[in-house]
């Protein structure tokens, strides 16, 4: 359809407004459980993958979007790993935290954005309006990266912390409870995940887009 189409416009400029709202209503305390007032809330996967999310698609309302020219392969890039993270998020939360905390806590206030309606929008944009079939296949290696910058950061916390640690909790995610020898199962886990939600989307996209 072409990434100059007016749906895809909207859609990048709606999912920018949309995750910062999302965002400030989690910081004001508008949330359920896994939420955080304040900075607080930049720890969580949702909420950087949501962020992350917004900043490509304001750039791809600037760069990808200019009369005549083609979307590079590097934007392309960007949009795959935003929507693959947070598209993550959406099956994290639909297939674990959801059973485990509740589908009204999962879904209320701001994260009723940031877990269902703000990925949603990502891969219908992705799979429509996002040339993404021109990406080389080997590029959707790509879609594992935010996934991998954090589970570096948060790995390194619980590690040199330990789940909790006067009186901070650093396994917010309880990733520990798996025992810590299972700590490599599960970031590969969520690392074949990301990958293989952006070989779909990429997928998907060469087909419908």
């Amino acid at each position: 359809m072409g990434s100059t189409s007016v749906a895809s416009i909207v859609l990048n400029a709606a999912i920018p407004a949309f995750s910062i709202i999302a965002w400030l209503m989690l910081a004001l305390g508008s949330g359920g459980n896994l939420a955080q007032r304040g900075v607080e809330s930049l720890k969580y996967f949702t909420v950087l993958s949501n962020l992350f999310s917004a900043i490509v698609c304001t750039i791809y309302l600037v760069v990808g979007m200019q009369p005549n020219l083609g979307v590079p392969d590097w934007l392309l890039a960007l949009k795959l790993a935003s929507a693959s993270s947070v598209m993550l998020t959406f099956l994290t939360v639909v297939l674990a935290l959801a059973p485990v905390y509740g589908w009204k806590s999962m879904y209320s206030g701001g994260n009723f954005w940031l877990h269902l309606v703000l990925p949603l929008l990502a891969a219908i944009d992705c799979c429509l309006y996002v040339p993404l079939g021109q990406l080389p296949a080997w590029w959707t290696i790509t879609a594992m990266a935010p996934t991998m910058l954090y589970g570096v950061f948060y790995l390194r916390n619980i590690l040199v912390h330990g789940a909790e640690e006067n009186g901070v909790t650093y396994d917010f995610y309880q990733f520990l409870r798996w025992g810590r020898n299972r700590i490599p199962v599960v970031m590969l886990a969520m690392l074949l995940a990301s990958w293989g939600i952006g070989v779909l989307l990429h997928v998907v996209s060469s087909i419908l887009g």
